[in-house]
């Protein structure tokens, strides 16, 4: 009776120890990537290749003020065509626009003009969402968004967001989900220093 009382025992506490393994190792997976989030260049988000038609970048915090996207590109698995531009029959929407500036409309998510003075700022500081619909399904692995490439606006950056999927438009899987911290270059004496701002 003591022998199996003490393998019962020693199988729940084994038992207990895999799920609380397994729970971590499910936690873990689910934290978004950390990353340093650069205002005045590319910055990628590369995921596992999926079909979709919709592409959505779910901001649910910027670095200041309501986020603002100079341009929002997606790549297949070659990485060579943005089939992001509108060039290619995509359609740029967004959940709202920061009204009474045109120069921050939503057709400047994806027209390929780089810059604050051609860029999309949203009504609201955070749930706001940019969203690229291709005019077919087709494979997706890598989104790029900056804030102004021109390099001179450091603020309104996405620092916590999630890269979203769907066919439909109405079912969406989240494939990244990446909390940043914003590092802008500013040029002294010839060099180029890295002055990391608050997120």
């Amino acid at each position: 009776m003591f022998v199996i009382n003490r393998r019962y025992r020693w199988s729940c506490a084994l038992l207990a120890f895999g799920l609380l393994v397994s729970g971590l190792a499910v936690a873990r997976a689910a934290e978004p990537k950390v990353r340093i989030i650069r205002p005045d260049r590319p910055n990628e988000v590369v995921f596992p290749s999926e079909s979709a038609r919709f592409v959505r970048l779910l901001i649910h915090r910027a670095s200041r003020n309501q986020p603002c996207i100079d341009e929002l590109e997606v790549f297949g698995a070659d990485g060579e065509k943005n089939l992001a531009a509108v060039a290619s029959g995509a359609v740029a929407t967004a959940s709202s626009c920061l009204s009474g500036y045109v120069q921050h409309a939503v057709e400047h998510l994806n027209d390929g003009e780089y810059g604050n003075g051609n860029s999309w700022i949203s009504a609201e500081e955070s749930g706001e969402w940019a969203q690229i619909e291709f005019s077919d399904v087709v494979e997706v692995s890598k989104i790029v968004f900056s804030r102004d490439r021109d390099g001179r606006f450091s603020d309104r950056v996405p620092v916590d967001f999630e890269v979203q999927l769907s066919r439909t438009g109405s079912d969406w899987k989240t494939v990244a989900h990446v909390v940043g911290r914003v590092v802008a270059s500013v040029a002294r004496s010839g060099s180029d220093l890295a002055t990391l701002l608050p997120a």
